[in-house]
């Protein structure tokens, strides 16, 4: 048939085995193309049965598919046929039903997922066992397909998208094309993760369902321009890894081939495959706003800790007259004292509806950072308290989905550390560096410029449009020299910015000494390329999904940073250059009592 029909296949035609359908935008096309068609036929000496024959239809059912204008559909019988089966009494059974499904499994969101705890009763030795998980997952597949699925038909001229997603069972994907004005899925893909594959890393993981995705729908991409959407940075991290070998360097040269554009969506965006490769079988609630949650206010704060039983019993013992155990009840808010000498000496008790916003706030907010737990617990237990409040940080940031995403896990060195010798003063000795470029912001800028004091470990950061001499040397007279003094020593790279006539004249008149890294070898400025690493996990969290807007977000994570207890020097940064705490949106909203006793140990510690 294929010869019958050559140069008129997948033009005004499609034929499989012996079936033919004829297509066409409008009835007077159709008789065109259907009287050349049928004279191919009459010319190869074959004849059609006509009870077998249907002309003029709008809706069609082929190979087990009901198709028409609108898009494809499972075919009803089979779909009836799948709703009435009966629940599987053996292994036999669960085949059976499995190979029904599986021929729709195209339309159903991460088939592989859902469908895995029948495929466990398929492997080798496995007993057949009917629990709960078998249970679920029949009736999910069931649910599924009895819900009239319906997939778009692929327009090579509308614009393409791919959304996939990694766990740690699967991967999938999600064919998408802009029809109308919103996204029309084409179709679905999903597999099982193999068991070496399951001991991949998270970045690993992303990478590998991408590659997968792209070759699963290589048909309709090849040869044209497509956007990859994914909520994980794998695809940066896959160009920009160095020296790939084995299996990294095939991944990069399987993308070489294709015309690709990376969108990142964050996690809370990026539903469609992102709910494909969890399990779909558990209800969960979804947050559909990426804002951090407003805190409650005074009222709320002290409405919520009488709604706690035990706090309540403990604020109706204050009430008395009574003392308990290092509580104190003032306003109406409870406090409990602590003993840090660095700290607040009264805290807040933290009720425990508002305890989540509390860590929300003060790790998920642009001015948190999503900072590590070290940083993140002691920005908390410095100004509030619940019994379990380690455990419930340690928890919290174990499972914040874009820390996990985002963040790659830290390489112990090869060798000892040689940190430089920090000089006495703030500001004394410094380190600068330009990163970039980066995608252009609606201002217009590509660069990041930073500096570190080697003493405070402040950070100083800014935005650039060009990253050129005059640029740098302005940031360098503004918001180095003007605010905090000419340093001694500054260190950087041999770029040629900070090579240029223009910084070298600034420092000769303020005799500060240039000290430039050793060539290859970026580790000589060390402090300042480690800001780098986390500036850029800070900077991932709240960028936009075109990237254009991680100028605005780059104060805000800055003042996190400085704002942050260093393990180094056991203050923050903030603290070591103005000898206080800094004031978070987080304290004037919620009432903290300060006393006497605890300004005289900030000024004992600033004199120190």
């Amino acid at each position: 048939m294929d010869s019958v029909l050559r140069g008129l296949k997948w033009k005004i035609c499609l034929c499989y085995l012996d079936d033919i359908i004829v297509f066409a935008p409008n009835f007077q096309e159709h008789q065109v193309r259907l009287r050349k068609v049928l004279t191919c036929i009459q010319g190869a000496g074959l004849s059609l049965n006509s009870s077998k024959c249907c002309f003029g239809k709008k809706k069609l059912l082929i190979l087990g598919h009901l198709v028409d204008e609108h898009g494809i559909y499972p075919d009803p019988e089979k779909v009836a046929a799948v709703e009435k089966f009966p629940i599987p009494q053996n292994i036999a059974d669960v085949r059976s039903f499995l190979g029904i499904s599986s021929y729709y499994r195209r339309f159903i969101k991460n088939f592989a997922n859902v469908a895995r705890p029948l495929q466990e009763l398929l492997k080798k030795d496995a007993k057949f066992a009917w629990k709960s998980p078998q249970k679920h997952s029949f009736a999910a597949l069931k649910k599924l397909l009895i819900g009239h699925p319906v997939l778009g038909h692929f327009q090579p001229e509308a614009d393409t998208l791919i959304h996939s997603d990694a766990s740690g069972y699967g991967i999938d994907a999600v064919l998408v094309q802009m029809q109308d004005g919103q996204e029309k899925p084409i179709a679905y893909a999903s597999r099982s993760l193999t068991p070496a594959e399951k001991n991949y890393s998270t970045t690993e993981k992303e990478c590998l369902a991408v590659i997968w995705a792209i070759s699963k729908f290589r048909p309709y991409l090849f040869g044209k321009p497509f956007t990859v959407v994914t909520d994980h940075h794998s695809l940066c991290w896959l160009a920009n890894v160095k020296d790939p070998s084995g299996r990294l360097a095939r991944w990069a040269l399987r993308l070489q081939e294709y015309d690709i554009t990376i969108v990142y969506k964050s996690g809370r965006k990026h539903s469609d495959a992102d709910s494909l490769s969890r399990n779909p079988l558990i209800s969960t609630s979804v947050e559909t706003c990426d804002e951090i949650p407003t805190l409650a206010s005074v009222a709320e704060y002290i409405k919520e800790q009488l709604k706690d039983p035990k706090l309540k019993y403990i604020i109706k013992v204050l009430k008395r007259g009574d003392e308990y155990q290092n509580y104190l009840l003032k306003d109406g808010v409870l406090y409990k004292k602590t003993f840090d000498p660095m700290g607040q000496q009264w805290l807040l008790v933290g009720p425990k509806k508002l305890r989540g916003d509390i860590l929300r706030s003060l790790h998920d907010a642009p001015t948190a950072g999503h900072l590590g737990f070290a940083k993140t617990y002691d920005r908390i237990r410095r100004k509030y308290y619940w019994p379990g409040l380690y455990g419930s940080t340690r928890r919290y940031i174990s499972h914040c989905k874009e820390c996990q995403r985002r963040k790659t896990p830290p390489q112990l060195p090869p060798g000892r550390l040689q940190p430089i010798e920090p000089p006495d003063i703030p500001f004394a000795k410094v380190g600068i560096d330009l990163l970039g470029f980066f995608p252009v912001t609606r201002s217009g800028n590509r660069w990041i410029i930073v500096c570190t004091d080697y003493l405070t470990r402040f950070t100083v950061t800014k935005a650039l449009p060009t990253g050129e001499a005059i640029e740098v040397a302005k940031f360098i007279v503004e918001e180095i020299i003007l605010k905090h003094g000419s340093p001694k020593e500054m260190i950087s790279d041999r770029g040629r910015t900070f090579l240029s006539n223009m910084v070298k004249t600034i420092n000769e008149l303020c005799q500060t000494s240039h000290l430039l890294t050793t060539a290859y070898h970026p580790q000589t400025n060390g402090l300042t390329e480690r800001f780098n690493k986390t500036l850029a996990d800070m900077l991932s969290m709240y960028t936009d999904v075109e990237q254009k807007n991680w100028d605005t977000v780059l104060p805000f994570v800055t003042f996190a940073y400085n704002s942050a207890k260093q393990n180094s020097t056991g203050f923050s940064p903030f603290f070591l250059i103005c000898g206080r705490n800094i004031t978070t949106p987080l304290d004037v909203i919620l009432p903290h009592n300060n006393d006497q006793d605890h300004d005289d140990k900030l000024c004992s510690t600033t004199h120190h």
